[in-house]
């Protein structure tokens, strides 16, 4: 397979190394082509749970397009991870651990444990404070938001389904913003 420039990019800038481009990139390819062929490389089942959710609270689906889990993040993010360098993997385990023991800290539970509305209020009080990240839990969760969006909107649901993207087309005219929708 050879390597398409863009994703190449797009997988070097998240941090997988270039040493594992081309598996990455044909990964891939393959988790965003089949459902059935998506499959951890990095994180447990139990963490990519927690993973998982936490996109689908980043991006949740509604009545306009799918989430972030539909679109496949988790997966995306576990691809990351898994090709990326050993200090950055420690990273991420470290991180989502503290943010494991800030949400049993302050919520009593583990953050899967939670209600919807006690996970929103824990993740807002993260969100409040990622313009200055200073501890583990909110740099994850900053990194979280980041990679979320990422991998959302580069995947065909985001893509095509969200932002409507129809590819490089050249226009006759430019129809400007429709105000009505």
């Amino acid at each position: 397979m050879t390597v398409n420039r863009r994703t190449a990019l797009a997988l070097l800038s998240a941090g997988v190394l270039a040493s594992r481009l081309e598996a990455a990139q044909a990964h891939l390819h393959a988790i965003r082509r089949n459902t059935e062929a998506r499959r951890l490389i990095f994180f447990d089942p139990e963490a990519h749970r927690l993973i998982d959710a936490l996109a689908e609270a980043i991006i949740p689906s509604d009545e306009h397009s799918p989430g972030a889990r539909q679109a496949g993040v988790g997966y995306y993010i576990d691809l990351v991870a898994g090709n990326s360098a050993a200090a950055e993997q420690e990273q991420w385990r470290t991180e989502m651990a503290a943010l494991e023991g800030a949400a049993t800290s302050e919520l009593g539970k583990a953050f899967l444990d939670a209600t919807p509305a006690e996970q929103a209020a824990f993740l807002n009080r993260l969100a409040n404070s990622a313009a200055e990240p200073e501890t583990p839990a909110v740099r994850f969760f900053a990194r979280m938001k980041r990679m979320t969006i990422f991998g959302y909107y580069t995947a065909e649901i985001g893509l095509l389904k969200e932002l409507g993207y129809k590819g490089n087309q050249a226009l006759s005219e430019f129809p400007g913003c429709n105000t009505d929708g």
